[in-house]
């Protein structure tokens, strides 16, 4: 940028004094206010973070009404427009109801992929959308990003909330061949290594699909729950985040220590706690 001294005026002439322009400051991203003002207003301790790579296909979203939370993670491929659009509409899709029941989230998922679809575009998205209501906890999801819970009563007290869609997934494998899909090298027509997901709608004939599974569980079973994209699980395993998350570790910080055990790709972490109701409202 080449900086230039303003002209002063010619001497004896008058000058009309000019309206100074404010200072060019970097505003917030409107994503990033929504979600800070989300984990303000949010009556269990959350922390997010969203660290992208070249790629920037990851999103993410927040929200928060009273005892009702929401949180949504998306991992785009083929381009970042269908993770784009759904973190946008997809919070706005649940105020209308702010339930944590499972019909609600699956029409959160269906609203989104119905908007995309409309406006033709290309790509698609993973998906995990979570959300509570102060009784149950609900988790939602398509492709292979993940929830992960901690819960005393499952076996080494981590609980996987979510189910990989990918072609490695034998179930996924055989719902395609009966779809008369097509998997080829390893991919959905040849492709996407994911088999459901949002968007990819020129995939769909070869089997793709945005077929949610759902899982919920007593929200008072549930100490806390890390909801993040593959950047994160490619290089830490469920056990090895909630013992992190246990000693006190942050969104942030399991960001660091993804990068520093070798991830490359975008990175999008939520970690939501969930104490007791008299320790929550302390």
């Amino acid at each position: 940028m080449e900086l230039r001294t303003p002209r002063q005026p010619p001497s004896g002439c008058i000058t009309t004094p000019q309206r100074r322009s404010p200072p060019c400051t970097p505003t917030k991203p409107l994503w990033l206010q929504r979600c800070e003002d989300a984990c303000v207003q949010c009556q269990y301790p959350c922390s997010f973070a969203l660290d992208q790579s070249s790629k920037r296909e990851d999103r993410l979203a927040l929200a928060s009404f009273g005892a009702a939370f929401f949180v949504a993670v998306f991992d785009g491929h083929r381009g970042a427009e269908v993770a784009a659009l759904a973190a946008q509409a997809a919070p706005q899709c649940w105020r209308q109801r702010r339930h944590a029941a499972p019909e609600a989230l699956v029409e959160v998922l269906r609203k989104c992929q119905d908007m995309a679809r409309q406006e033709r575009l290309q790509g698609g998205s993973t998906a995990v959308l979570m959300a509570t209501d102060g009784q149950q906890l609900c988790c939602c999801s398509v492709g292979d990003s993940r929830a992960v819970a901690r819960v005393a009563a499952a076996p080494s007290g981590t609980l996987r909330l979510t189910r990989e869609h990918s072609c490695r997934v034998p179930e996924e494998v055989e719902r395609i061949a009966a779809a008369g899909g097509c998997i080829s090298f390893g991919r959905v027509g040849g492709v996407l290594p994911m088999t459901r997901g949002l968007g990819n709608f020129d995939l769909e004939a070869a089997g793709f699909a945005c077929i949610p599974d759902v899982m919920t569980l007593p929200l008072m079973e549930v100490s806390f729950v890390v909801v993040a994209s593959d950047g994160l699980w490619d290089v830490i395993s469920d056990e090895e985040c909630c013992a992190l998350v246990s000693r006190g570790c942050t969104a942030d910080g399991l960001v660091r220590e993804a990068r520093q055990r070798g991830s490359s790709d975008d990175v999008a972490v939520v970690v939501t706690h969930f104490p007791p109701l008299s320790a929550a409202g302390a």
